[in-house]
Formats: structure tokens, C-alpha cells, sequence
């Protein structure tokens, strides 16, 4: 076999994980590292990869300078209890960011999860008269649930399992949603995809070949993590039935490390350039790792 390959990554801590996470597992950069490195070793084809990760404290006003991002092949943007509208200077700095990122930067890919995915769509889709995240009116999605992949996804990344090959299974908590962007100029120009979508959520991620990729969903969360985080969101707010039933919604099987590999699937991504210069369509990484 060829060397390994080694993959850069920068992770933007959005917020502090509740206390019996945060003790128990540490920052939400520390899970996402404990995942990708979990699917890497999981997965065929992704043994060899060799995972650095950099991290950021958005909240505290840390963000990655122009010379931070030298030699980088992603940045992960990570879930939030605050939301992506939200006129906090340290939302709104790294929304600016994000931008400046996207457009000035196209060989670094960038993930989202949850307030990451809201905050990514914001940056790139809202305008001042039509913005693109707000609260859902179907209220919170809790827990387990099925996201129907677009024929798009499925046909670059492949199918989650063969007992349903359609349906990717993710643990959910937001109350905030995206409206879908299909009416921008840029989402058709630039031939953005959505990833998929639930019975609750008309819009699961977003996704633009070999430039960003985002879930609503968190691959990062398992059935610890957001039960305590979900007893903690809903504390003395949520009547008694409705607690009951998002925890017992928790408690179910996820795709969580085929949603991760995805993840490292797009992250191994060679940005190419068509005759317009603009970046399109990567490589799979068993073309990129049959180069190595």
C-alpha cells in the first residue's frame, strides 16, 4: 500500500457543549475529531488517511488568518444553541468570514453542522429583504430521524445502507430551519445541490461539489450526547410528555459513521477548475488515493 494521507483540518468551536458532555467527551471540536477518526478507521478505503486538526474558538473572537489557512483542506463549522441571525458580534464576524472564505478560498472545503449549516446558508443566500434561516414553524426536530438523500447525494457519495438506500439516519435538535435557496442566482449557477430532507426539515444540508458540504443533522451526537443535551435544552421549559418523547426518539440506531465518511469523502476532494476558472467537481477519494 501507498503512504498515507494526511488531511488539515480546522474546526470552529461555535459553543460549549453542556456540562456532562463536555466533561465526558470535551469541546465539540474534540467529538467531531473522535468521529472522523472513528469512520476513517471504519471505512474502506479510508484507513490510510492521517487526520490533523487546528482548532478555533469563534465565541472568544478566534478565527483563522490568511496565513492560518496555508496548506488547509477543511474548516468544520460546528453546532450552536445560538442562532445564525442572531446580531451577536461574534455570529456576525464569523458569517463575514465565511463568506470571505468561500469566495476567496475555493481549495479549502467547508463543513457544517446544524448552527453551522444555518450559519453557512446565511452568510452565502440571505439578503438583507430575503433571508434564508429563520425559527421552523414545525418546531423542534428531536432525536432520530430518516432524511430522504436527494438522487444527487446518493449518486456522488452512495447509499447508507441496503436495508434503505435512500434514507440517511441522523440524531436531530434544532428549532431553527434553512428555507430552501433554489430561487438565488447562485444556487443554480454554481449547481448547488440539497442533500435531502425529513418529514419535518424541507431542506437537510446543502452541498456544492468539492466547495461545502452541511447537515442539519449531528453526525457527532450519539444517544449520550443528546440526551444530556437535550435535558438541558428543554429543562424546565418541556412538559413532562414532550421531554419523554424526544429522549425515546434519541434512543434509536444512526448512520453516523457513514454520514462521517461522507464527510472525509468530500474533504478528500480535488477542487478543479473548468475554462470559466470556476471550481467544480473533485475527485472520489479512491481516485485520489489510486494517484498517491
Amino acid at each position: 500500500m501507498s503512504s498515507s494521507v494526511h488531511l488539515h483540518i480546522l474546526t470552529l468551536d461555535c459553543d460549549t457543549p453542556v456540562p456532562n458532555v463536555l466533561a465526558e467527551r470535551g469541546k465539540y471540536s474534540d467529538i467531531f475529531a473522535s468521529l472522523l477518526r472513528d469512520a476513517a478507521s471504519k471505512t474502506n478505503g479510508l484507513e490510510r488517511l492521517e487526520l490533523r486538526f487546528t482548532v478555533y474558538d469563534c465565541v472568544l473572537g478566534e478565527l483563522p488568518s490568511e496565513a492560518e489557512l496555508k496548506d488547509v483542506n477543511g474548516v468544520i463549522i460546528t453546532g450552536s444553541s445560538a442562532s445564525a441571525y442572531d446580531a451577536t458580534p461574534w455570529i456576525q464576524n464569523l458569517a463575514q468570514w465565511t463568506s470571505g472564505l468561500y469566495y476567496k478560498h475555493p481549495e479549502v472545503k467547508i463543513f457544517g453542522s446544524c448552527f453551522g449549516h444555518q450559519l453557512l446558508c446565511h452568510a452565502l443566500f440571505s439578503t438583507p429583504s430575503h433571508p434564508v434561516v429563520e425559527k421552523d414553524p414545525s418546531g423542534w426536530e428531536l432525536g432520530v430521524h430518516p432524511i430522504t438523500l436527494s438522487p444527487a447525494f446518493l449518486a456522488r457519495y452512495g447509499s447508507p445502507s441496503s436495508s434503505h438506500p435512500d434514507q440517511l439516519n441522523l440524531q436531530f435538535v434544532h428549532a431553527d430551519h434553512v428555507l430552501h435557496p433554489v430561487a438565488h442566482e447562485m444556487w443554480v449557477r454554481e449547481g448547488w445541490e440539497s442533500i435531502g430532507k425529513s418529514e419535518n426539515c424541507g431542506l437537510q444540508g446543502v452541498w456544492r461539489k468539492g466547495r461545502v458540504l452541511t447537515y442539519q443533522g449531528h453526525a457527532e451526537f450519539d444517544r449520550f450526547i443528546n440526551t444530556e443535551t437535550i435535558k438541558v435544552f428543554g429543562g424546565k421549559v418541556w412538559e413532562d410528555e414532550f421531554m419523554s418523547k424526544a429522549l425515546n426518539q434519541v434512543d434509536r440506531d444512526d448512520d453516523a459513521i457513514w454520514a462521517a465518511a461522507a464527510m472525509l469523502e468530500f474533504f478528500m476532494e480535488s477542487p478543479v477548475k473548468d475554462v470559466d476558472g470556476v471550481v467544480g467537481e473533485g475527485l472520489r477519494s479512491e481516485e485520489l488515493l489510486a494517484r498517491l
